[in-house]
């Protein structure tokens, strides 16, 4: 389908008929399957004219319009509550009606049979007030929280969320600030200590990262975590930071299912990112070309934005072009956005 091209003028105006005039039509259905209408052929995303209001619409235009739906209903609109054409708009941008409901801070129940506005603002805000709690068990811990680390507001949480690696995603938890504000040179190490400390950064030179779960002696990592108060410290007073997951604790259920969880931790590299420690005059070389190319157009690097040789060489260094990235300082979130469609930076 081929878009009309209308100038911004004439978008705003579309936009602004339809929100304060068109879609307040006590009929939600009126003129819906009426080609010939002018509602259909303005506004149905289905042909071209319409299709353009559609896509001028921002994703907070439409959260916003849902919210303004909400205070006016006094609850969280259902999908026959609202004007077609608004409604299709919405169900086009956020696939399934729940997701747009959750995605403008509302509940998935919705209708008059739901809550009020004021039971869902009370129920945001102590879903806020269990995410704070995630925030400051991940600064008392220095790591990030398992479900078991908090169980309480585990048990509280499950309400909101059936997977805890959402939970940590919503807590806004990030690993780098954890580097940051949870580590602490500690004076006076014990001699055996010391020694455990020298024997892991060794190992870690070895392997070309810092070891995961699993590569370190259970009650050598162990009596670090006890002296030094978390591993995070404990690698911190030999120049170390441990290697992270992109999406951590993704698939660890906290509803019914998390009987199917898996026990432990993973032992697997994938998703994970972390300082590359023995990089080779070459590699050096090749990253320096990497930041180079994001310096001069300020857009993360693709795969396809270097040579395949290049690439090549800087995978089998880095084990990923995410991580490759992470080595000149790029966030792999942003990467991981950016090649599925989303979030880029400017030029």
């Amino acid at each position: 389908m081929k878009e009309e091209k209308l100038d911004e003028k004439d978008l705003q105006r579309l936009k602004e008929l339809l929100i304060h005039n068109v879609a307040s039509n006590a009929d939600k259905n009126f003129q819906k399957d009426n080609h010939n209408a002018t509602i259909w052929k303005n506004y149905a995303a289905s042909n071209a004219r319409g299709h353009s209001v559609y896509e001028s619409f921002t994703d907070e235009e439409l959260l916003d319009y849902i919210r303004a739906e909400t205070k006016r209903l006094n609850h969280a609109p259902a999908q026959k509550e609202l004007f077609w054409v608004m409604r299709d708009y919405i169900k086009r941008r956020f696939k399934r009606w729940p997701y747009a409901m959750k995605a403008a801070g509302l509940t998935a129940s919705t209708g008059k049979g739901g809550k009020t506005l004021a039971q869902i603002e009370e129920d945001n805000k102590h879903l806020e007030w269990l995410l704070a709690q995630v925030r400051e068990k991940a600064l008392e811990l220095g790591k990030i929280p398992h479900p078991k680390d908090i169980p309480d507001v585990c048990a509280e949480i499950k309400k909101y969320y059936n997977d805890w690696g959402k939970v940590i995603e919503a807590a806004e938890i990030d690993p780098h600030t954890l580097n940051e504000e949870v580590v602490y040179k500690i004076e006076g190490l014990e001699p055996q200590y010391v020694q455990m400390l020298d024997n892991v950064k060794s190992f870690a030179y070895e392997l070309g990262r810092s070891p995961i779960h699993g590569e370190i002696d259970t009650e050598v990592k162990r009596a670090l975590i006890r002296r030094c108060g978390s591993w995070r410290n404990a690698l911190y007073q030999v120049g170390l930071e441990p290697v992270i997951r992109i999406r951590p604790f993704h698939g660890i259920y906290i509803d019914y299912r998390k009987e199917n969880n898996r026990d432990g931790h993973t032992n697997s590299l994938y998703n994970c990112y972390y300082r590359v420690l023995n990089l080779s005059e070459e590699d050096k070389r090749d990253l320096e070309q990497v930041r180079t190319i994001y310096q001069q157009t300020r857009v993360i690097p693709t795969k396809k934005d270097v040579s395949k040789e290049l690439r090549l060489r800087l995978q089998e260094a880095c084990g990923s072009w995410a991580n490759v990235l992470y080595q000149i300082g790029i966030d792999p979130k942003e990467y991981h956005r950016t090649i599925k469609g989303g979030k880029t930076n400017e030029k």
